[in-house]
């Protein structure tokens, strides 16, 4: 009696397990908790508050966004491309020492570690990069000279730096990272300090142009991005 019943239950599970393989998509099957191949992400928080504040602050008008790309190399490391272009314009006063347009282009890239990946590569990264800046100032008179006069001054420079941080990438490919880093580098014919907070966002602290080692703060706290 046993061997008789057996014998159709056979048959119905066959029977099921060739129509779900048959249901099945061809390829190999994506993994659970894979992430994506590439993330474009953007880090508009400090540059936001320039771009609000700066007219009723200091009459300054201040464009500018960077734009990241991650691209996979493993799963515990990606190569990271930033670009950053600048545009501000500070309107002359009595006191106001420096005037006129600022236009720059910071491009960096570096490679983003992570030591303990988790699902979708969340968790703490180190990303030890090299950046390069080239700006380019017109009708900024020296301190106290008065009246705007047409000059036009380039300058740049380049620094080996290390951000470091926590990124976490949703089911739905939603890219979120906390960031903090410095540099070290060289300066080339800027009116910025060694260490000078303003200078990332087109307000160098300094009086005069010179040449010298800095230190930069990357204070571009918060990536938002999409994975794809």
């Amino acid at each position: 009696m046993n061997k008789v019943l057996l014998v159709p239950v056979l048959v119905l599970l066959s029977v099921t397990q060739a129509r779900a393989q048959a249901m099945e998509p061809p390829g190999p099957r994506p993994l659970v908790g894979e992430r994506p191949e590439h993330v474009l992400w953007v880090a508009p928080v400090m540059h936001g508050f320039f771009a609000v504040m700066g007219p009723p602050m200091g009459d300054m008008v201040h464009l500018a966004l960077p734009v990241g790309l991650n691209r996979k190399l493993s799963d515990q490391s990606d190569l990271v491309l930033e670009v950053t272009p600048r545009y501000s314009r500070r309107r002359c006063g009595e006191d106001v020492d420096s005037c006129g347009t600022v236009r720059s282009l910071t491009v960096s890239t570096g490679l983003a570690w992570r030591p303990w990946a988790r699902v979708r590569g969340n968790g703490f990264f180190l990303q030890p990069k090299l950046s390069g800046m080239v700006l380019n100032e017109r009708d900024r008179p020296e301190a106290g000279e008065g009246d705007t006069t047409n000059r036009s001054s380039t300058g740049g420079q380049l620094t080996l730096g290390l951000d470091m941080g926590f990124q976490k990438t949703t089911a739905s490919n939603f890219y979120l990272a906390f960031v903090f880093g410095a540099g070290v580098g060289y300066s080339w014919n800027q009116r910025r300090d060694v260490v000078d907070l303003g200078a990332r966002y087109n307000l160098p602290w300094g009086s005069s142009r010179k040449s010298g080692g800095i230190v930069d703060i990357n204070l571009d706290l918060l990536r938002l991005g999409f994975g794809f």
